[in-house]
């Protein structure tokens, strides 16, 4: 997909689009048939009337066809269809098996004999070639029979990119608490993932936060899908990598239904024999099972179609860890048997020269503490142990209360210190323990349609879909690696839902509109392993769990290991709970959901099909997360025990940790997300229009331009002090509604910027080879909350990340019987003007105008129908 900018030719023609007098074009929703009727001599045949037959429903639709003998049946429903042409003075024509699908329209040409009436010609439709000579867009379709037998990932509908060429599974994932619905993280044609755009039945189906699908249907609650990956038509917008669209089933005059059940375990997986054991992988089992049904409720006129989809399944999980060997843990928990070499003092101190003999002088640990001249070089622990005296302190007690809570994971593994076995001879990865976790899932959809008249058509669907996802952690009460999903452990409750009412309305059969209104809603309420509990504070660490419910529960403990190592990787200590620990956003508080207008106008003019529409959205958004957890993530390095002067500088995260001060190398030593309320809500209004002309130029030339425009509006708030942004020009944080300032913080977008122009042209150089070629750009709202639901509630005077960094290599930041300081907000102006103040809090900043990722694409593709052989 090329790149190109400031395109004077396709700007002209999008200026121009309006002067021309606005082939058949689809609806995002609906699909449509369109075609020339002509006599054997190949002359056009005006006023035959064409007539449009739905197969299992037998409603009918009726268009004349013009001076030139095209005509076109628009806002047809997805479904087979046959046509039946009858002109004065000849046969009658019929083609059958006709599949329309939604945003696709199918060419019949019907060629009519001179003859009687009562004659019929029959053509079955399914004879005809699949090559695509209506549209200019580049697209992948998947029908119905096509969505029943491929084999999809486990069933899992947003898999379905995956057989796109161009898709990409990224190399990680969302966590399974925020995404729950198993949304894939895909890369098409190299773009982000946040840019492509769901929908479903022409509504909005996407999270613009996380930038994943929010109701992820079942396979067998869908009728088809279309995924547009270049050459947008104008109707289409809000993204940059592809526009996945969806429509669900509907009944029909006879009852159908199914029932299915999609069973997997784990029993005959492979085993993984550098931590998995035989045996020690417990049970894993997933029943994907459900059933449909659809049929008519008044013949002809009134049709209902339901699905229920259950999920229920045990996560069988291993996850991989460092735990201090035996040797260790029992010296510094004050056993005497436990250290054969007596500490410096003489007493049992805690010993950690199992490193020393597997490290050297990188594994030596040092005494900066004692060190009476910090401006010279410490003196090591004699035998690489640390006195008990230094254990024996206030500042020690937290690391040896939560070395007490490990001590029987140590003991039961017996871990231990054996050169040339295992990493690093045991010392690193030197534990892995197995577990379950649960994820229950109930998700049902329910559609109806009524023709109203065979001018009017109405239907309305929604869809639910609830969630409880569960996972043990490794250590109990201190937490660690999980084993639910993706290794998560916690406790996340869900509910999404997607609802659309629809209706279409052929005021004439050159003037044709349709209305849609969507809801949309996103919720997830995420808990740690031990919320409710005053862990930091059993512990001996204050200042942590210090006020309501969000507050309560572990920190994260994060250890550099063995030299070299970095706390947070796998083999690296992890204790306690965070995103980057157990998986686990959490506490987490995310209600969004959002409203949703379209209307669209058609009006076919001879050969040109002009269509305009508007499509307006406010989306609403409570978002209290974690992503640094509310507890705090405490990081214990090699610095207050390492030899700075050295070559070899030494130092261990364990042993730090052990001395009790929590400490970060050139960076941060703690950190924590920290609120003043936890109530501060945002609101946006997203308002698209759209202007396109798709003229059949000639019968192979088809030309679609127009353009469209997206405005993204600033997200507003729902009180003054709720939200604020900073602006690049002076470095003031704006904050809404104090001192004249806005709800908006007075942030502004650039209209004519968001002008999308398309231009889209296809050519059929004969029966079996269409050329393609188009531009386009378009507008993406930028993921992980770039535009909105990440920034402007939290950011000051709402939300602030408290860091903590270390005064200098080898000094803690505090030590954990202190604990870390209270924030304190900064106080804001009466004119609403709050200085920066500065890293330690991570202020958020955007443009101002508001700036939005763009994309210009060319392309150029060639479709060739090839002839089987034999």
């Amino acid at each position: 997909m090329g790149k190109a900018r400031g395109s004077v030719l396709v700007c002209a023609l999008f200026a121009g689009v309006s002067l021309l007098a606005p082939q058949a074009h689809a609806q995002a929703v609906y699909g449509s048939i369109f075609g020339t009727v002509s006599d054997q001599k190949g002359l056009a045949v005006p006023g035959a009337t064409v007539t449009a037959t739905d197969e299992s429903k037998g409603t009918k639709f009726t268009v004349i066809s013009n001076a030139t003998g095209d005509y076109a049946v628009d806002h047809l429903i997805p479904d087979v269809y046959d046509i039946k042409v009858t002109a004065k003075g000849f046969q009658d024509f019929e083609t059958t098996g006709i599949h329309v699908l939604a945003d696709t329209s199918p060419r019949i040409d019907p060629t009519l004999q001179v003859g009687a009436a009562t004659q019929t010609i029959t053509v079955n439709a399914d004879t005809e070639p699949e090559l695509q000579t209506s549209r200019s867009d580049v697209a992948t379709i998947f029908d119905q029979q096509q969505l029943q037998s491929l084999p999809v990932g486990d069933q899992n509908f947003a898999n379905l990119q995956l057989l796109l060429p161009g898709a990409q599974l990224l190399g990680w994932s969302h966590a399974a608490d925020e995404n729950p619905q198993a949304s894939k993280q895909i890369q098409i044609d190299g773009q982000a993932f946040g840019g492509v755009a769901y929908e479903l039945d022409g509504a909005d189906n996407e999270d613009p936060i996380l930038g994943i699908i929010v109701v992820n249907p079942s396979m067998d609650a869908v009728t088809e899908v279309k995924v547009t990956t270049q050459d947008y038509d104008a109707e289409e917008g809000k993204a940059v990598a592809a526009v996945m669209t969806a429509q669900t089933r509907s009944g029909s005059n006879s009852f159908h239904g199914d029932i299915y059940d999609f069973r997997t375990g784990n029993a005959n997986l492979a085993r993984d024999p550098y931590n998995q054991a035989p045996g020690t992988i417990p049970p894993g089992l997933k029943n994907r099972m459900g059933g449909s049904i659809g049929g008519p409720i008044i013949r002809d006129k009134f049709f209902f179609f339901a699905n229920l989809e259950l999920q229920r399944q045990v996560v069988g999980n291993v996850a991989v860890d460092t735990l201090p060997t035996v040797l260790t843990t029992e010296s510094c928990l004050g056993t005497a048997a436990a250290t054969p070499t007596p500490d410096s003092q003489g007493g049992n101190g805690c010993d950690f020269s199992q490193y020393l003999s597997q490290f050297g002088a990188a594994g030596t640990i040092y005494d900066n503490l004692g060190n009476p001249n910090p401006a010279a070089a410490p003196s090591a622990y004699p035998n690489n142990i640390i006195p008990r005296s230094e254990l024996d302190t206030p500042a020690a007690a937290p690391s040896l209360a939560l070395l007490k809570y490990l001590e029987p994971y140590v003991l039961a593994k017996n871990i231990t210190y054996t050169p040339g076995v295992g990493s690093e001879g045991g010392l690193d990865s030197n534990d892995d323990l197995s577990g379950s976790g649960g994820f229950n899932s109930d998700q049902w959809t329910e559609r109806v349609d009524y023709t109203l008249s065979e001018k009017t058509h109405i239907f309305e669907r929604f869809s639910r879909f609830t969630d409880t996802l569960t996972g043990q952690v490794m250590y109990g009460a201190a937490g660690g690696p999980g084993f639910g999903i993706g290794n998560y452990g916690g406790t996340s409750i869900g509910a999404n839902d997607s609802d659309v009412v629809g209706t279409d309305i052929a005021i004439n059969p050159k003037l044709l509109t349709d209305i849609r209104i969507g809801y949309l809603r996103y919720d997830i309420a995420d808990d740690k392993h031990d919320a409710g509990t005053s862990f930091a504070t059993t512990l001996g660490i204050p200042g942590i769990n210090t006020g309501p419910s969000i507050l309560t529960g572990s920190p994260g403990f994060f250890i550099d290991n063995v030299p070299g190592g970095s706390g947070g990787t796998q083999g690296s200590p992890v204790f306690g709970d965070g995103l980057n620990v157990n998986r686990c956003n959490c506490p987490l508080i995310e209600r969004e959901d959002q409203f949703q207008i379209v209307n669209n106008w058609t009006k076919i003019i001879r050969n040109h099909t002009v269509k305009l529409g508007i499509d307006l959205r406010y989306g609403r958004n409570l978002r209290v997360p974690s992503d640094d957890d509310r507890d705090g993530l405490l990081y214990f390095n090699t610095g207050p025990t390492e030899d700075t002067f050295a070559p070899t500088p030494g130092g261990l995260g364990f042993a730090t940790f052990m001395l009790g001060g929590v400490a970060g190398n050139a960076g941060d030593a703690f950190s924590r997300y920290v609120s003043t309320v936890y109530n501060a809500k945002e609101f946006q209004k997203r308002t698209f229009f759209y202007l396109e002309d798709a003229w059949r130029a000639t019968h192979k030339l088809s030309v679609n331009f127009g353009g469209r425009m997206d405005l993204f509006w600033p997200e507003s708030v729902n009180a003054p002090g709720y939200g604020g942004l900073m602006n690049l020009a002076d470095g003031y944080i704006r904050v809404a509604g104090i001192g004249g300032i806005p709800s908006d913080m007075g942030w502004t977008v650039r209209a004519l910027k968001q002008l999308a122009p398309r231009l889209g042209v296809e050519y059929q150089l004969d029966p079996k080879t269409v050329i393609r070629t188009g531009y386009g750009r378009s507008f993406d709202m930028g993921v992980f909350g770039s535009i909105f639901g990440h920034t402007v509630t939290q950011n000051l005077p709402v939300l602030a990340t408290q860091t903590i960094v270390s005064p200098n290599l080898t000094t803690p930041a505090f030590d954990l019987n202190v604990g870390p300081p209270a924030y304190v907000f900064p106080t804001v102006p009466s004119n609403g003007l709050l200085p920066n103040p500065g890293y330690s809090v991570d202020t958020k900043v955007r443009p101002n105008p508001l700036n939005f990722p763009t994309l210009d694409a060319w392309n150029l593709s060639v479709q060739h129908a090839l002839t089987p052989t034999l």
